[in-house]
């Protein structure tokens, strides 16, 4: 018979013999299985961020995730402190004092952690949601974080940053092949369109900012007219069709308060939830 026979009269020498070799066979196994699944296009996406974005109106930051092959992004809005941890761990500025987040970094190596690897793991409501993953004395654990923090961290540990695949390839994405292409998209009954130079001088537009409403269907959006052009959803900016795809995807259940341009003039909408 083809197999591994296993001699069980060596004692306890044997025996943790015997579990050793069992558990690097373990070990291997997954890692094979995790190398399969990456290839056939299922495990998690490798990123690095892309920029750091600021909205000139609402001072709220953004990061930008893109994958490594530079096709796909998906924006995510941070806090201002955690904007600046990433901002200057990119551009390799050191602060005066050690920010919260090389404090962390400092207490983790400390007490023996090793910092593996962050995912940003889903979507609840318009929230991105993210694991930080460690070991501490041979063992693997995890914890819950704001994107944010972990991306921050893991710019400090220089490790992986993945996305759920899902994520990438969801609605929340943004094309960037696409990018240098005429963009139009319709996102829950609405149907908005890049400004350009030219559009904007033919419409008499003070700016490019914001995307322009081409086409409204829906009670829900009676609110909104053709023409208006929409700044920004809540305190975000809106700075392109994609972005704003990606802040109504998920929000079909609940207000959605719009800050648009109508006859030169700014206000605030409101859509009903639709239903």
């Amino acid at each position: 018979m083809n197999g591994i026979v296993i001699d069980g009269g060596k004692g306890w020498r044997g025996k943790r013999e015997v579990w050793r070799v069992f558990l690097l066979l373990v070990m291997l196994s997954q890692t094979i299985m995790g190398c399969q699944a990456e290839e056939a296009g299922q495990g998690p996406v490798a990123v690095e961020v892309m920029r750091v974005g600021f909205d000139r109106t609402a001072d709220t930051p953004v990061v930008i995730l893109r994958d490594k092959g530079e096709t796909r992004a998906i924006p995510i809005w941070i806090g201002l402190s955690e904007a600046r941890a990433i901002a200057m761990e990119l551009e390799g500025a050191a602060a005066p004092r050690p920010m919260t987040h090389d404090l962390l970094k400092s207490i983790l190596l400390g007490a023996g952690v090793n910092f593996e690897k962050v995912l940003v793991s889903e979507l609840k409501e318009g929230t991105y949601y993210a694991r930080i993953f460690l070991t501490s004395a041979g063992k693997d654990f995890e914890v819950d974080s704001r994107p944010s923090d972990a991306i921050a961290l893991a710019l400090r540990f220089q490790k992986p940053i993945l996305v759920a695949r899902s994520l990438m390839e969801g609605d929340t994405a943004v094309n960037l092949e696409d990018r240098n292409e005429p963009l139009v998209e319709s996102v829950r009954g609405i149907t908005v369109q890049e400004i350009s130079q030219g559009l904007a001088a033919s419409l008499g537009l003070s700016s490019t900012d914001g995307v322009l409403v081409s086409n409204v269907s829906g009670n829900e959006n009676a609110a909104l007219k053709r023409g208006d052009v929409i700044l920004a959803v809540g305190s975000n900016a809106v700075t392109g069709v994609g972005i704003f795809r990606s802040m109504l995807v998920g929000l079909e259940g609940q207000t959605v308060r719009l800050r648009v341009s109508r006859d030169g003039k700014e206000q605030v909408v409101e859509l009903a939830p639709a239903e």
